[in-house]
């Protein structure tokens, strides 16, 4: 019966960690070492936000023949929550276009052109 407890206190004690770590990580998305670190926490998982394509914010030449678009939209997710959100792309995107992005800890993980009609209906109106 000892055992059985302690494995108990253990879960307990690993789900309470990975919680108080995800409300860490979630009030400092400015730090890179935090956002890597709560990409192992599964307590934290990705969010969908859309946006409308625009033309880049800046350009940077990497000095080979690959170039970073960098873009800053006003996102929404599907209950129409907005926030700012910087992304960078390695080709230029086409504008007016619409791209759902997922979105972790302060980071665009990846994108996916959509079409309109697949944009929640509270995140198109505001688009």
């Amino acid at each position: 019966m000892k055992i059985i407890f302690k494995i108990f206190l253990l879960i307990v004690a690993i789900i309470l960690v990975l919680f108080f770590w995800k409300l860490y990580a979630e009030s400092h998305t400015d730090s890179k070492n935090v956002r890597n670190l709560a990409n192992l926490n599964p307590l934290i998982t990705s969010e969908k936000y859309y946006i409308q394509t625009n033309e880049p914010k800046s350009v940077k030449d990497s000095g080979k023949d690959i170039k970073l678009y960098e873009y800053t939209n006003k996102a929404y997710d599907k209950d129409g929550n907005g926030k700012e959100i910087t992304y960078t792309a390695t080709k230029k995107l086409k504008t007016n276009h619409y791209l759902e992005l997922d979105y972790k800890i302060g980071e665009v993980k990846g994108y996916t052109e959509v079409k309109e009609k697949d944009i929640p209906k509270k995140a198109k109106i505001k688009l």
